[in-house]
C-alpha cells in the first residue's frame, strides 16, 4: 500500500488564483461604479442628460417625469447622502479587492480575509445607499423610474452578495483553504 491515503484532501492551488483574478477585475468595475456615484453626489446630471435619461421612461405608461421632478429627486438624494454612502462603500470595496486579490493570488489567507471584509462593506453600504435613492425616487419620480430604482436596490444587493460569496470561497472550501498560507497541517493519530 502507498503511504498516502487514497481519499486524502489535496490543496487546490489553481482555484484561489482564479478567484483572485476575478476579484481583481471586479475591483476595477466596482471602482468605476463608485466614481460614477461620487460624480452624481458632487454635481448630478445636466438638463440635457436628464432629458435624454427621461426619454424612454416617459414613453411608458403612467405619469411622465419632468426635469424639475428629477432635480428634486437628485436634491433629496444629495441631502440624505444616498450617492455618497454608496460611493464610499463601493470605493472601500474596490480598494479592499484591489489589495486582497494580489495577496490571494500569492495564496495568502489575508488576501481572502481582506476581500471578504471589503465585499461585506460594499453589501451593507451599497444596499443602504440604494435604499435611500429608492426612497427619494418614490417621493419624486414617475412609476417607470420608481421601478428602475427599486430594481437597483435588489441588483446592488445581489451583485455585492455574489462578490462576498466568491471572496469567501477560498476560506470555505477545504481544498482551497489547505492551499492558503499559513499552511494548515493535519495530524492523524492512529488508534
Amino acid at each position: 500500500m502507498s503511504s498516502e491515503e487514497p481519499l486524502a484532501v489535496r490543496p487546490d492551488l489553481r482555484g484561489p488564483k482564479n478567484i483572485a483574478v476575478l476579484l481583481f477585475l471586479s475591483s476595477l468595475l466596482v471602482a468605476s461604479m463608485a466614481w460614477q456615484d461620487w460624480q452624481l453626489h458632487q454635481a448630478g446630471l445636466s438638463d440635457e442628460e436628464i432629458e435624454v435619461f427621461l426619454k424612454t421612461p416617459n414613453n411608458q405608461e403612467g405619469e411622465p417625469t419632468t426635469v424639475e421632478q428629477y432635480r428634486d429627486f437628485e436634491d433629496q438624494v444629495r441631502n440624505e447622502n444616498g450617492y455618497l454612502i454608496r460611493s464610499v462603500a463601493l470605493a472601500a470595496t474596490a480598494l479592499a479587492l484591489f489589495v486582497g486579490a494580489p495577496l490571494l493570488y500569492r495564496l495568502r489567507r489575508l488576501g481572502a480575509q481582506v476581500s471578504v471584509a471589503g465585499a461585506s462593506v460594499g453589501l451593507v453600504g451599497g444596499v443602504w445607499g440604494s435604499a435611500i435613492i429608492n426612497r427619494s425616487a418614490v417621493a419624486h419620480l414617475g412609476d417607470a423610474l420608481v421601478l428602475t430604482f427599486e430594481i437597483w436596490v435588489y441588483l446592488c444587493g445581489t451583485v455585492m452578495g455574489l462578490c462576498l460569496a466568491v471572496a469567501a470561497l477560498p476560506l470555505l472550501n477545504a481544498r482551497a483553504r489547505l492551499a492558503l498560507e499559513p499552511k494548515v497541517i493535519l495530524i492523524q493519530e492512529e488508534a
